[in-house]
């Protein structure tokens, strides 16, 4: 299995390599890049197609780093409230239930119950 992820990792790289190559010309292109909003202006600034699909593609990384951490924080401080109501549940005495034929069970004797119910 492993060398099967190793052959296609390597497919792969000679693929991305043959794309970049027969394609140079789109990612080494420079263009002018500004922006004017009257009144605040940035730029004009000298660059090529590869430098920004580089900064958009480490943003984006970027972002799924935050994102990701955020969402890993939610999840433990919900998951410390959950523990928290298990401890509280468990710590509480048990109560009497009332089981699918209408008699009272106390939880953990449910069978003696049953075999009472049985020989009346």
């Amino acid at each position: 299995m492993r060398s099967i992820k190793i052959i296609i990792l390597a497919i792969f790289v000679v693929l991305v390599i043959a794309f970049f190559t027969q394609n140079q010309e789109v990612f080494t292109h420079e263009f002018e890049l500004k922006l004017d909003l009257k009144f605040y202006q940035i730029g004009p600034y000298l660059t090529t197609n590869i430098v920004i699909i580089l900064v958009t593609f480490l943003i984006g990384v970027l972002f799924a780093v935050v994102w990701g951490a955020l969402h890993s924080g939610s999840l433990k401080s919900r998951i410390k409230e959950q523990q928290k109501r298990i401890i509280e549940l468990e710590s509480q005495p048990s109560e009497p239930s009332t089981s699918v034929f209408g008699s009272s069970v106390i939880s953990g004797s449910s069978s003696e119950t049953a075999t009472e119910e049985t020989n009346t």
